[in-house]
């Protein structure tokens, strides 16, 4: 009987070994921080959501940041929409958060200190990267047309 208790032990903590290097650290809490960092003074407007929650509409003053906390599960998806003013035509829409292993840890600064920070400059959008020791430039401001979507589909998440 011991030893079956010992294998099965020992086949639960290969399982977790391996769920815990594959799998996104579920029921944890995460971060998500904006940072206005643009030039001449200029706002940055920001519109963050996932599939269950839409955040209001929030102008930024350079040096100030957005932030929201959630806690990841499988589903967990959230996406921000990001203009750069005074007249606010050059837009970007991006995957702030994504419930990926390789996401949190490649993209963002992994579970320690568990924040994605995201920085809005003259030239695009940066992301803190601990994996190349500061922020890694990520995405070119675009001047929206006509055809635009904003916002990402989000069916499949919550």
């Amino acid at each position: 009987m011991g030893k079956y208790l010992l294998c099965f032990f020992l086949v639960l903590l290969s399982v977790d070994s391996i769920n815990s290097y594959l799998m996104p650290p579920l029921f944890r809490k995460f971060n998500i921080e904006i940072v206005n960092q643009l030039g001449f003074q200029k706002k940055l407007k920001v519109h963050c959501k996932s599939g269950s929650h839409d955040f209001p509409i929030t102008y930024l003053n350079i040096g100030e940041n957005f932030q929201f906390k959630f806690t990841i599960n499988l589903k967990t998806l959230y996406w921000c929409d990001l203009w750069q003013g005074p007249n606010y035509k050059h837009h970007v829409v991006f995957n702030a958060f994504l419930p990926d292993k390789d996401f949190i840890d490649g993209t963002c600064t992994g579970m320690d200190p568990n924040v994605c920070r995201w920085i809005a400059k003259e030239e695009g959008v940066y992301v803190l990267n601990k994996q190349f020791h500061g922020e890694y430039f990520m995405y070119k401001w675009d001047a929206p047309s006509r055809n635009t979507r904003v916002g990402a589909p989000a069916s499949e998440y919550e």
